[in-house]
């Protein structure tokens, strides 16, 4: 056992949606959780966002940690989350053949309360006037699509983000720079368990099991070299 060894570790679990996450709204209340604990607290996503649930479980393990404890943090309650952060976790158990980790979910039952209690706080508060302007619905610049060749949609849904689709979405967005491609993560575009999964367009062909590895080859149109991965529809 290693002299550092960290007892205990805690992962606040969340669900961006497929637009994303406001990433500086989840930093500040990881900060203000770590700044009234001193228990070892980090984030991780099920899905979309990097790091993966699955990620964190390895960087805890990687770190000598023998206990975590998962919080899973969305308002209202979100059913799917719960689920699947279970499904997650027995999925990293089976794919981390002797992955001495002692793994725990803690369903918050009273955020929801939380939350009712700050709206009725600000029932009665005049708030603030709106003054963004209706530009961006009438933008040029969100009106012209991007030049490109090819569209390559990188399922980044909970099993595809398990099987390493955050590394390959990055790897395709870095080699696509420069290029003709144009690279969009997406959510769960299923059979999942083919993960992850990459539709390239035009052509509509699916590519099924590929990895970072596979990224130029993805990037560049090299489908010679991923005959392997072709999916029959």
């Amino acid at each position: 056992m290693s002299d550092n060894r960290s007892s205990r570790r805690v992962i606040v679990v969340l669900r961006p949606t497929v637009s994303g996450l406001d990433e500086s709204a989840a930093r500040r209340m990881l900060d203000a959780v770590q700044a009234g604990t001193d228990v070892d607290v980090c984030v991780a996503y099920l899905d979309i966002a990097s790091p993966s649930l699955h990620e964190e479980l390895d960087r805890a393990r990687t770190d000598d940690v023998d206990k975590v404890v998962l919080i899973p943090v969305a308002v209202p309650r979100d059913r799917y989350l719960l689920t699947w952060t279970s499904k997650a976790v027995a999925n990293w158990r089976e794919t981390r053949i002797d992955a001495e980790l002692e793994v725990s979910l803690h369903e918050s039952e009273s955020l929801e309360g939380a939350v009712a209690a700050q709206v009725i706080d600000e029932l009665d508060s005049a708030g603030k006037p709106i003054t963004a302007s209706p530009a961006s619905y009438r933008s040029p610049a969100w009106s012209v699509i991007e030049p490109h060749e090819t569209h390559l949609l990188v399922c980044k849904g909970p099993r595809c983000m398990a099987y390493g689709a955050g590394p390959l979405h990055r790897a395709m967005s870095a080699a696509a720079k420069g290029t003709s491609a144009k690279v969009t993560g997406t959510g769960c575009l299923s059979p999942c368990n083919l993960g992850p999964l990459v539709i390239a367009n035009p052509g509509g062909t699916w590519f099924g099991h590929v990895n970072a590895g596979d990224a130029d080859a993805l990037v560049s149109g090299h489908e010679d070299h991923l005959v392997d991965h072709v999916l029959d529809r």
